[in-house]
C-alpha cells in the first residue's frame, strides 16, 4: 500500500498534537524576521519535531546546519541536543545572520555558533570527522558541493540530511528552462541522484516537509 498523502487537515492534526512547541518557537522567530524583510523560508513544524526527535535518538552533540536564514532549524536542533552540545550554523547573507543572532539572543539559546559568509569557505577550514549530524538546506546549485565536503566533516556512523528533496513539489513535473524554478529543481534532481548513488551512505527519503534525504555514513 502506498503512503497516505498529507492533506491540510492531517498536517494541522500533527502540529496540534505533536509539534505545539515547535509551532510556538516558529511564531516567535518569524516576528523579527518579518520586521526585517527576511523571506519566510524554513522547515515545517512537523519536520522540526522530527529533526529534534531524531537528534535525541542518535544522541547527537555536534551538528552542522548549512543555511541559517532566521535561525529556526538551528534553534530547534540546539534545543534538542541540549546545552552541552553545539550547533554550528552557516549563513551567507549578513542581514539574515543579524536577524538569526537577534533571535538566538532573545530566546536565550547559547549553544549555537553562527558563521557568516560562503558556507563552503567555512567548511573547508574545519577538521575531519567532527559532526554527528549535518543538514544541507541552502542554495540548491551547491548542494552536491556541500555533500562532498560534508562527507569529510561527518563522523563515522553520523548522518547527513538534505532538505527539499521533493523540489517544492516540482520533482517529477515537466518544467522548461524558462521557468524561474528550473535551476533549483534541476539541482535537486541531480543532488538526489548523487545522494542515492553515494557508496559511503545508507540512504532514504523521509516524506516530511518538502522531503528530507537522510544517509548514515560509513567510513
Amino acid at each position: 500500500m502506498k503512503g497516505t498523502p498529507l492533506n491540510e487537515a492531517t498536517y494541522n492534526y500533527i502540529v496540534d498534537n505533536f509539534a505545539t512547541e515547535e509551532a510556538k518557537l516558529l511564531e516567535l522567530m518569524q516576528g523579527r524576521a518579518a520586521e526585517a524583510g527576511v523571506p519566510m523560508i524554513m522547515i515545517s513544524e512537523e519536520q522540526a519535531k522530527f529533526l529534534g526527535m531524531f537528534l535525541k535518538a542518535i544522541k547527537a552533540k555536534r551538528v552542522l546546519d548549512i543555511g541559517t536564514l532566521f535561525g529556526y532549524s538551528a534553534a530547534v536542533m540546539a534545543n534538542a541536543i541540549g546545552p552541552d552540545g553545539e550547533v554550528v550554523t552557516l549563513e551567507y547573507d549578513a542581514k539574515h545572520a543579524e536577524v538569526a543572532r537577534h533571535n538566538f539572543k532573545h530566546l536565550h539559546i547559547e549553544n549555537i555558533s553562527l558563521l557568516q559568509g560562503p558556507a563552503l569557505d567555512h567548511m573547508k577550514t574545519m577538521a575531519d570527522s567532527i559532526f554527528d549530524f549535518i543538514i544541507i538546506d541552502a542554495d540548491k546549485p551547491n548542494y552536491q558541493n556541500y555533500l562532498k565536503e560534508g562527507l569529510r566533516l561527518i563522523k563515522n556512523g553520523g548522518v547527513i540530511a538534505g532538505d527539499n528533496a521533493f523540489a517544492f513539489g516540482l520533482l517529477t513535473e515537466s518544467i522548461g528552462a524558462d521557468n524561474p524554478d528550473y535551476p533549483n529543481v534541476l539541482a535537486i534532481r541531480e543532488f538526489n541522484k548523487a545522494f542515492a548513488a553515494e557508496d559511503a551512505m545508507f540512504s532514504a527519503v523521509v516524506p516530511v516537509g518538502d522531503g528530507l534525504l537522510m544517509g548514515v555514513v560509513s567510513k
